[in-house]
């Protein structure tokens, strides 16, 4: 039997503004020819009256009924858990004026 290994990049997670904001960073190879350059995806939420419920994992599943994504705090047998790194502010790298 062979173990079938995956590795599981981190999802890094800041807040900034009034909102949450979730971000993943990924190399491409051939973008534009700029081998290594790094893309950063994020998606941001507002927080509610500054309410934060910082999640320990995005949890994913993916079966005949379509794809599932939760936040939580605990993983779940069957689907897959992303950690979220929570920061403790915005990175340097990341522009001020993030919407």
């Amino acid at each position: 039997m062979n173990a079938v290994r995956m590795s599981v990049s981190p999802i890094y997670r800041f807040k900034h503004g009034g909102k949450a904001f979730y971000m993943v960073q990924t190399v491409y190879k051939d973008y534009y020819k700029q081998y290594g350059v790094p893309i950063i995806y994020y998606y941001s939420e507002t927080l509610d009256d500054g309410e934060d419920n910082a999640p320990g994992y995005v949890l994913v599943k993916v079966d005949e009924n379509g794809e599932n994504v939760e936040l939580g705090n605990r993983v779940k047998p069957g689907w897959l858990a992303i950690p979220v790194v929570n920061l403790e502010g915005k990175p340097a790298y990341v522009p001020d004026d993030i919407t």
